[in-house]
């Protein structure tokens, strides 16, 4: 059974659905999210089963995404995956947009170049000219978006969205391709396939010589490479991901430890929390003594 199906069966965290308040578009200003119930509803924790984008223009909003603080302020663009767990915890926005979407409508070739970000989720500073350049672009597009009386509006309003993510794309990567400036087109795009193979696979491969068969390069040469890219083995990704779907596990179900490590892969409970311990720093069960106090 998949960790997911297990969260689904257990977890008391809300799951917000694309269905629960809009078909495929979610867009709003600044000060509408944060109004009367719905407000309280978006501090309390929940997980997304759709992309979640911010672009705050002016203002600061705080959050934390499966258990890591993130801070947005001034002129930043943020973008979270479906499945990520999210709290915010204060927002003093002033100028900005939120936006949500589904998955669905995103073209192969998008949905690869999100797939492959190595970061978990997309947080770039912006300059002042791309903050406006795309607050204007927002602006046309919730004019569509917010007229239900215009002839081509679903169209019209997808194909925009679908502009602005490759947009939004394109200045993430260009600040990526600048870290990454050192290191060969080849090695990033092992490093990039990697990542992408990790964010849609970990489900039923756990093992870095699973990885490597499934891209067609030996063990060896995909944990050399990712290594010298990021700074960490293949075997570092694959336990960070396994460990943070415990650590939402811990928090947000009723499940055991022992079922917990089960759900991961983990036929033994003692190697599951040493391992647990070893990647985030405390126990298993003081974990979520912690998280649930």
């Amino acid at each position: 059974m998949s960790t997911f199906n297990v969260m689904s069966k257990t977890m008391k965290i809300p799951v917000h659905r694309m269905d629960d308040w809009f078909s495929g578009v979610y867009l709003k200003p600044f000060g509408i999210e944060h109004s009367a119930g719905q407000g309280y509803k978006i501090s309390q924790p929940h997980r997304h089963d759709f992309y979640y984008c911010v672009l705050v223009d002016k203002g600061s909003i705080e959050m934390e995404v499966d258990f890591k603080k993130v801070r947005l302020i001034d002129q930043t663009l943020f973008l979270s995956y479906p499945g990520q767990i999210h709290q915010i915890n204060s927002a003093r926005a002033e100028q900005g947009w939120f936006l949500a979407f589904d998955p669905s409508m995103l073209d192969e070739q998008l949905k690869n170049i999100l797939d492959q970000c190595l970061s978990e989720i997309i947080l770039t500073p912006l300059s002042p000219e791309q903050s406006a350049g795309l607050c204007i672009f927002i602006d046309n597009l919730f004019a569509i978006y917010n007229d239900p009386h215009h002839m081509f509006r679903q169209a019209i309003t997808q194909s925009m969205v679908t502009a602005l993510i490759y947009q939004l794309a394109s200045i993430y990567l260009s600040m990526e391709r600048f870290n990454l400036i050192r290191h060969s087109a080849r090695s990033i795009e092992i490093t990039k396939a990697f990542k992408q193979a990790l964010r849609n696979n970990l489900k039923t491969i756990r093992r870095p010589s699973e990885f490597a068969e499934k891209m067609n390069v030996t063990t060896s040469y995909l944990n050399d490479t990712v290594k010298a890219v990021t700074g960490f083995s293949v075997s570092y990704y694959i336990q960070q991901e396994m460990m943070r779907e415990g650590q939402r596990l811990l928090h947000y179900s009723s499940l055991s430890v022992k079922e917990i490590g089960n759900a991961l892969g983990f036929e033994d409970e003692k190697y599951f929390n040493r391992l647990f311990k070893k990647v985030i720093g405390i126990s298993p069960g003081a974990f979520r003594k912690k998280a649930t106090n």
